[in-house]
């Protein structure tokens, strides 16, 4: 008799996601490279195509729907459409790949394959709280660290993560991987990250010292390293950050108060410096600071009634203009990807959420104002990015390097952040 285990590292072996799409009969599928389909999601109704099947080398037995949030590998996938147990997964999963599940079970007649039904709609994945390692509380030694690297107070980072409960760290370190019964562990570099490390031929990958972006909800986390270096990948050169689903919950939001204003950045850093120049302004008291994790999200539907009588100012991402990629064989006139400036659209997004909700909102750019009629005209393609005149000139560091955030920000000297305009940002709140 076979291991279960085995078993399913075979079954993960050789049966990728689009096989195991192709044998559940998933509809609408469209190729979008080798090894990588999108479908309309067979977990929630939905008119796009937004379920991601296979995806490379690293993705090729796993599925991610951006649209409901679903992801999980074809064991997982099997399981969900089957609505069956784990065992029963790779048990069928090994009949259709023939693979042996040895002596005393019984084969028994091959079974009619599943087709993979549009069921009604899951509960909202940003309302449920995500999987999380174990987390402690930020260490002062820590918190100075996080600092040091980022060019940000230590202080500032003790009270985000202490008094305010907005950082927490992982007590074994990132990445990690939940395997069975709730137990985390590093990926392994032989077998991937389904292993559990049990086989003497298992290497766990490398964990590093890391902080998470956090709040009181625990709806989602944002992981970064303490010395604010990458996340070595197998393919790439690395990442910065991991997030956990729902990311259009902004994190803080439920924590507001009576405080009158607030301050909304996106990304964990970009916190951290609120943080950071609320405290050098002696504001921490009046506004609280708000995170959105990714500039492509909108905010969550049931977060907005915080920011009700609420003064918001938005700081604005200084992301470059994006011109668009041509696809292969088209010249460079031809523009397949549309164009867009992130942190500008993503303010445009937000602001006219909040402001449907009842709040007051202003936006501060650290790097350039563009002239509006040329960026309309950019848009509609009739000039490119490098032709769009500047209004307003952006911030720089002391190296000439432009400011693209709020952490570069506090990465400026006195001649920077004490002129009037940057000060004002948080000190006046009258708007």
């Amino acid at each position: 008799m076979r291991d279960l285990e085995d078993i399913k590292l075979e079954v993960l072996d050789r049966v990728d996601a689009v096989r195991a799409a192709e044998w559940c009969r998933v509809g609408g599928m469209k190729r979008v490279k080798e090894g990588h389909f999108v479908a309309p999601c067979p977990f929630h109704s939905e008119k796009s195509a937004s379920f991601n099947i296979g995806g490379g080398t690293s993705f090729r037995t796993r599925f991610k729907c951006f649209g409901c949030g679903w992801t999980g590998d074809v064991i997982a996938f099997w399981q969900e459409v089957r609505k069956c147990d784990f065992k029963q997964a790779v048990e069928e999963l090994a009949r259709e790949a023939g693979v042996s599940l040895g002596d005393g079970i019984a084969q028994g007649p091959k079974r009619e394959r599943p087709i993979a039904r549009q069921p009604e709609r899951r509960p909202d994945e940003a309302l449920l709280r995500p999987e999380l390692p174990p987390l402690r509380h930020l260490r002062e030694e820590e918190a100075a660290l996080i600092a040091k690297h980022r060019g940000l107070d230590a202080e500032a980072v003790w009270i985000a993560g202490r008094v305010h409960g907005r950082v927490a760290v992982p007590v074994e370190g990132w990445p990690l991987y939940q395997r069975e019964n709730g137990k985390w562990l590093p990926r392994c570099e032989v077998h991937g990250r389904h292993c559990r490390l049990n086989d003497v031929n298992c290497v766990a990958a490398e964990t590093f010292p890391s902080w998470c972006a956090i709040d009181a909800t625990r709806r989602v986390a944002e992981f970064r390293r303490m010395d604010n270096a990458l996340y070595p990948v197998r393919e790439g050169a690395g990442i910065k950050s991991w997030s956990t689903r729902g990311k259009s919950w902004p994190l803080g939001a439920s924590t507001m108060g009576n405080r009158c204003g607030v301050l909304l950045v996106e990304g964990g850093p970009d916190m951290l410096a609120g943080y950071h120049f609320l405290r050098r302004h002696g504001m921490l008291d009046r506004v609280a600071v708000v995170c959105m994790l990714g500039a492509g999200n909108r905010m969550h539907e049931e977060s907005l009634s915080y920011f009700a009588g609420k003064r918001v100012r938005i700081m604005v991402d200084a992301d470059p203009l994006k011109d668009g990629v041509p696809m292969n064989g088209e010249t460079s006139e031809v523009k397949a990807k549309k164009r867009s400036m992130p942190g500008m659209e993503a303010a445009v997004r937000w602001t006219e959420q909040i402001t449907a909700a009842g709040a007051a909102v202003e936006t501060f750019c650290v790097g350039p104002v563009y002239v509006r009629e040329d960026v309309e005209a950019w848009g509609r393609r009739e000039i490119d990015g490098v032709d769009v005149r500047i209004e307003t000139p952006g911030l720089t560091m002391p190296d000439g390097t432009p400011v693209k955030d709020l952490n570069d920000l506090a990465k400026c000297g006195s001649e920077v952040i004490e002129i009037d305009a940057v000060s004002e940002a948080f000190r006046c709140w009258d708007f």
